[in-house]
């Protein structure tokens, strides 16, 4: 039925893919062509091109294989939240349409694994380029970092009952309390490095960090939606009147209720992005440490994914060596 390339992006054959557009578009709507779109490493992409269909230009987005394992066992390569996160996103795009945020139209997710095992989703294409497209002119960035910053604004005001991940039921799938989604997260990635024996001992110092901090973590009270990926890639722009504007903040899979201050584009140096954001970090001792500790998990959570989930090693040592800095740099503030 599919091949596996790299990682966990795996290809289905042609055969499956006309099938499933047929149970979801009807037999009489011909598959004109299909390409699959490069640089994913996680979820599989196709663009279709349909005919006898109201929309005739879709997007097929595949999750990784369901594994028929116990959930945290060493032949797991899903972390808790993948196994139910593309489920979730017609969630999420429903709180950017409600917002006023540009998302994209999902027109089927199913979560069945009754055709293929795995959660699929068609969503209309958007003519349109990502944010990091060489052709955008720095005046025309800026324009739109200031853009992208009140769309991120407007996002981190949608609040939920709670902290952690969206399910597809519209409940959340965490805590009343941050610091126990935190720990909770820090936990399952220590489990699965140390399954690979990688980076050893530093996951018990990351959680032991997240114990003895908890009232720190715990001072933040509003479960704010964040993006949790949010980078020039995900941001899809176009030509609307002469002049680029932002047309879709895609691959919102990954979104949790957090602090805000979690959202690690916060951190960029874009002057036009905080402009449009409105509204500035904590430059309490409190909040820096904070932040801190979220780019010491965030980039153990990247080392291993990159090491030992999406097979680019290079980009794990990358990610392995930033963890050792900002460890150290936890340490020295204590």
């Amino acid at each position: 039925m599919s091949t596996m390339n790299s990682g966990l992006h795996c290809t289905i054959s042609a055969e499956m893919l006309h099938h499933l557009v047929e149970i979801h578009f009807g037999t009489d709507v011909i598959v004109k062509d299909f390409s699959l779109l490069q640089g994913g490493l996680f979820n599989t992409t196709y663009r279709i091109q349909l005919e006898h269909a109201p929309i005739v230009d879709v997007i097929l987005r595949l999750a990784p294989e369901r594994v028929e394992t116990l959930s945290g066992s060493a032949s797991d390569p899903l972390f808790s939240f993948e196994r139910t996160m593309m489920a979730a996103e017609p969630i999420v795009y429903e709180y950017y349409r409600k917002a006023g945020i540009p998302a994209p139209n999902i027109m089927v997710c199913d979560n069945s694994g009754s055709v293929i095992p795995r959660t699929y989703m068609f969503m209309e294409f958007i003519p349109s380029k990502q944010l990091d497209d060489p052709s955008i002119s720095e005046e025309e960035k800026k324009r739109l970092y200031h853009q992208l910053g009140t769309n991120t604004a407007i996002m981190h005001q949608i609040e939920g009952a709670k902290f952690g991940w969206p399910q597809s039921d519209g409940t959340i799938k965490g805590s009343e309390h941050w610091s126990e989604v935190l720990r909770a997260f820090a936990e399952e990635t220590a489990l699965k490095a140390a399954q690979a024996e990688y980076m050893p001992g530093v996951g018990e110092e990351i959680i032991t960090i997240f114990i003895q901090n908890r009232d720190l973590f715990d001072q933040v009270t509003t479960p704010a939606l964040v993006h949790n990926d949010l980078w020039e890639a995900n941001v899809l722009v176009r030509e609307e009147q002469g002049e680029l504007n932002i047309a879709a903040i895609i691959d919102g899979d990954r979104s949790m209720f957090a602090d805000r201050e979690f959202e690690a584009i916060l951190s960029t140096d874009s002057a036009d992005f905080h402009t449009g954001y409105g509204c500035s970090l904590d430059s309490s001792a409190e909040g820096q440490a904070r932040r801190l500790a979220y780019r010491l998990l965030s980039s153990y959570f990247n080392a291993y994914v990159h090491e030992h989930q999406v097979d680019q090693p290079e980009e794990g040592q990358k990610f392995h060596q930033r963890t050792l800095d900002l460890l150290e740099q936890w340490k020295q503030l204590n």
